[in-house]
């Protein structure tokens, strides 16, 4: 009897152990770990719906540096004309999240930093800035990022862009840590 306890034990420790590495990145505080999750290279898939335009697909890899309460990244989009650079610089006070976002326009240069600001729950974040697109034009548009982590260890963001208040375009993206993660959640929850 002592030895199935202990073998019930050490089964649950080992599922606990499996769930909470399979699960959303929590800081400390159990709000979503945003800088955590970006740290060092992650990756991601995506398309951009556009206003009377077809899907659009892309990818991105990402570089970043998690120190502390802030979070620098690099964000490389592939777009299908291009690449294009989008630089964030975020910090985090408990749930709030402060910063700026430069984002490379068609000609090659990054534009000034715009104000970047959201807040964090226990599985994601919602960032709000009005910027630019990457690769557009020197039009201010309303950015609105919801990213949801997935129980397979990705991130699921959904982005709105207004111009004038009004829905312009909308993208869906996985972003995951690798591109074997990435394929693996494409592959059982198909996502552009």
């Amino acid at each position: 009897m002592a030895l199935n306890a202990a073998f019930a034990r050490s089964a649950l420790l080992v599922l606990a152990v499996s769930v909470a590495a399979l699960g959303p990145a929590r800081a400390e505080s159990g709000l979503f770990d945003l800088a955590g999750f970006f740290a060092g290279y992650s990756v991601s898939a995506g398309e951009v719906t556009t206003l009377f335009s077809a899907p659009e697909p892309f990818t991105a890899r990402f570089t970043g540096v998690a120190e502390g309460d802030t979070l620098r990244l690099d964000e490389r989009f592939r777009f299908p004309e291009g690449e294009r650079l989008q630089r964030w610089h975020l910090r985090f006070a408990g749930a709030r999240v402060e910063g700026t976002v430069e984002t490379e326009g068609r000609d090659g240069t990054l534009r000034a930093a715009v104000p970047v600001e959201g807040e964090r729950s226990a599985t994601g974040v919602e960032l709000r800035y009005v910027g630019y697109a990457p690769g557009g034009r020197a039009l201010p548009l309303s950015f609105r990022h919801r990213m949801v982590a997935n129980a397979d260890g990705t991130l699921q963001n959904h982005v709105t862009v207004r111009l004038l208040g009004l829905p312009l375009a909308r993208s869906e993206v996985t972003f995951a840590k690798s591109e074997r993660d990435l394929k693996r959640h494409l592959a059982t929850a198909p996502h552009p």
